[in-house]
């Protein structure tokens, strides 16, 4: 072999090796020229991911969006990885702790600096007239917040109260650190609370705020509806005279007061629903023609706690529970009668008690603010009669006690 033969060899060997490594220097980048400004678009996206997490890991934001805090977080992982790519795809563990530490800062700076207040809780008082409000503090590791609490009530969508009253977060249990507030009642109250009427009470303190609906039963105290009935107690044998096999020895009476009930296939006239926390008065007549047969003493029911004149017993005790458990009342009289349920007031003390038509008629009335003074009343009527004789003369053997349309 030749030595220009070798020479030619190597100069078209150097040559070639040329042409391979500038063809390689000319390919593109994988993956196109949008990674050439990778690093930029992830320093821009981690800038407005941290901006944004001092945004919304405020706690006025968080106690209403709470979830809004995933927005600077799924910011913060796309800025990551456009970061990662642009450097390479080196320095993860320096990457990530830094953008971590950046995300959590906001957190820890209000965690030294402020803190949030949410009331957690309402409780009606044994008397029914106050509600106390717990209201829990969260952050401000370097003090309680103190001062004037601006308190305001609405009720089905306008405010109705608003005060200033002092608060402090002075009381901790199991849970933390806590304040109370206590608010009157009536003050505030201006009808029953509903579905489409609730009452919402609001506080802020030094700019933390938060908002809290209170509980329905608590403010359920203006009576909408009242039903009563008058039921006779029957005597056999001895307990009658005039000859009857049976007679009406005496009556007993009740009423139902509180909300109305929808009707049902079931039951066309629902008793009313009951109000555990009225406070109300209510009189009571059973009257033949326009004359008193029976004036029960004025009952006054405070917080579900009915009393009133017993007359020695002539009245029944003198005092009942309505409300808690449902919406009758009994109007109780001097003798027990099983077969009625109730107490009844004996034929003999009635001021009339001859036959004829009975109206029994229950009017209650209620003080502002539970009520506007207006009457709420309640008739029926019945009729006390003989009956069990016929044609040919026979004497009428018992004595009955019919409720009818009107007298």
């Amino acid at each position: 072999m030749s030595d220009g033969g070798l020479l030619q060899k190597a100069m078209e060997q150097q040559s070639s090796d040329t042409e391979l490594v500038a063809e390689a220097v000319v390919v593109p980048p994988k993956g196109g020229p949008m990674f050439n400004n990778g690093l930029k678009i992830g320093l821009a996206l981690g800038l407005v991911s941290v901006v944004s997490m001092w945004i919304f890991s405020s706690p006025a934001i968080q106690s209403d969006f709470a979830f809004a805090i995933l927005i600077p977080i799924l910011m913060g992982g796309a800025s990551f990885w456009f970061i990662w790519n642009g450097i390479g795809r080196k320095h993860t563990e320096v990457i990530s702790v830094v953008l971590i530490l950046l995300l959590a800062a906001p957190f820890m700076a209000m965690s030294f600096s402020s803190s949030s207040l949410t009331i957690t809780d309402s409780t009606l008082s044994s008397d029914a007239t106050t509600i106390t409000l717990t209201i829990r503090e969260s952050g401000g590791l370097f003090g309680s917040t103190s001062g004037d609490a601006d308190v305001s009530v609405s009720y089905a969508g306008d405010e109705v109260w608003t005060t200033s009253m002092p608060f402090d977060v002075n009381l901790k249990d199991g849970f933390g650190d806590y304040g109370q507030l206590v608010l009157s009642v009536s003050a505030f109250y201006s009808d029953n609370a509903a579905d489409d009427a609730k009452y919402i009470v609001s506080i802020d303190v030094d700019g933390v705020s938060d908002t809290y609906i209170l509980n329905s039963a608590h403010l359920e105290r203006t009576v909408e509806q009242v039903k009563n009935e008058a039921v006779a107690a029957i005597g056999e044998g001895n307990d009658c005279d005039s000859g009857h096999d049976n007679c009406v020895i005496g009556v007993g009476l009740r009423t139902w007061m509180g909300l109305p009930r929808m009707s049902q296939p079931t039951d066309l006239d629902p008793r009313p629903a009951p109000l555990a926390h009225a406070d109300f008065e209510m009189s009571a007549v059973l009257s033949k023609d326009g004359a008193t047969a029976i004036e029960y003493p004025t009952v006054t029911v405070t917080n579900g706690e009915a009393i009133w004149d017993s007359d020695n017993g002539r009245y029944g005790s003198g005092s009942a529970e309505v409300g808690e458990f449902g919406s009758e009342l009994i109007l109780s009289g001097s003798v027990d009668d099983f077969v009625i349920g109730m107490p009844y007031i004996p034929r003999d003390d009635w001021q009339e008690n001859d036959y004829g038509c009975y109206e029994f008629t229950v009017t209650l009335t209620q003080s502002p603010p539970w009520g506007d003074r207006t009457a709420h009343t309640a008739s029926n009527y019945y009729e006390l009669v003989e009956e069990g004789g016929d044609e040919d003369g026979s004497p009428d053997t018992h004595e009955s006690w019919n409720e009818v349309s009107s007298c």
